[in-house]
């Protein structure tokens, strides 16, 4: 291993391949569009390649050379998303659809040929949130009205994976989380922004979820990687909670703040045509992940130390 990296990363500048990147301790490099090391993190070596471009893709993979390939790339605004979904009977295109869907397929294809490890990061999306909390062994929902296409272009990204090359390994996350990332806002440090400014909206009080301590997942990760452990695992909080309760948590622990997150229902499918479907009944379970040795962290214990690390500590 002397000399070369240990990992082959993808989507390294995203809000959980960042992390992994710069705390995981392994010798990384990286393939993608933007060069992870004007985000100051440190690579072994950097090549610039569009996921779109899948000739490309191919050929950057196929001279690489690390052992496993992480893929934390995906097109993740899922309203955005939405406004790819194609008419009913219309073939799937768009950067979504080959982001999401092709890209994993391709990439699990050329790591099955070259006898790699392959980790393909995926989402509680997948599921329509009709009958959750789910766990690792549940089917993944069918194509429908009910499911965004966000999360049907990553339910067949995890699909055409698993076919490709059927030793993947599937990482499901939910509503992700940290500290001291400033490109892009997750759910948690939008709740306290919003409150700080006066602005934040009612939160549903009706919707079940488990939210993603970010650290989690680059542990998660690394034992993965050291271990060449294989299957499908969610990391995500043991304990399911709602938007409301984990807003509420979050805003105890704000310094000098004393505003209350309102409670809301969560909407009506179709009351909000601008925005794609999110699952209500959703959330992860964890008990197989958890009995194998994985460590994860509940909400409450999540929403602590991000406010110790961003320095919101009352």
């Amino acid at each position: 291993m002397t000399g070369m990296s240990e990992v082959l990363v993808l989507g390294a500048t995203s809000m959980v391949g960042s992390h992994f990147v710069k705390y995981g301790n392994l010798r990384c490099s990286v393939i993608g569009q933007d060069d992870p090391r004007r985000a100051g993190l440190s690579v072994e070596r950097f090549e610039r390649v569009d996921l779109d471009d899948r000739v490309a893709l191919l050929q950057a993979l196929d001279r690489s050379a690390e052992p496993v390939i992480v893929n934390f790339a995906a097109k993740t605004n899922v309203d955005l998303v939405e406004r790819e979904r194609p008419p009913m009977g219309a073939s799937p295109s768009g950067t979504a659809w080959t982001v999401n869907a092709l890209a994993p397929e391709l990439i699990a294809a050329q790591a099955r040929s070259s006898g790699r490890l392959f980790v393909q990061i995926s989402t509680d999306f997948v599921f329509d949130g009709r009958g959750g909390p789910y766990s690792e062994t549940d089917p993944r929902s069918e194509l429908s009205p009910g499911l965004s296409w966000y999360g049907w272009t990553k339910s067949e990204g995890e699909r055409r994976a698993r076919d490709a090359y059927p030793a993947t390994v599937l990482v499901r996350i939910a509503y992700p989380y940290r500290s001291g990332f400033s490109s892009k806002t997750d759910v948690a440090r939008w709740i306290v922004e919003r409150s700080m400014e006066g602005s934040l909206p009612p939160l549903y009080a009706d919707q079940q979820i488990s939210p993603t301590w970010i650290p989690d997942v680059t542990a998660a990760v690394v034992r993965i990687v050291r271990s060449g452990r294989r299957g499908t695992f969610h990391v995500a909080s043991p304990l399911i909670t709602s938007p409301f309760e984990f807003g509420t948590e979050l805003l105890r622990w704000v310094s000098g703040h004393h505003a209350e997150a309102v409670p809301g229902l969560f909407p009506v499918d179709g009351t909000d045509p601008t925005r794609a479907p999110r699952p209500r009944c959703g959330g992860l379970r964890t008990h197989a992940t958890e009995g194998a040795g994985f460590h994860l962290t509940s909400w409450k214990d999540g929403a602590r130390a991000l406010a110790r690390e961003e320095g919101w500590v009352r």
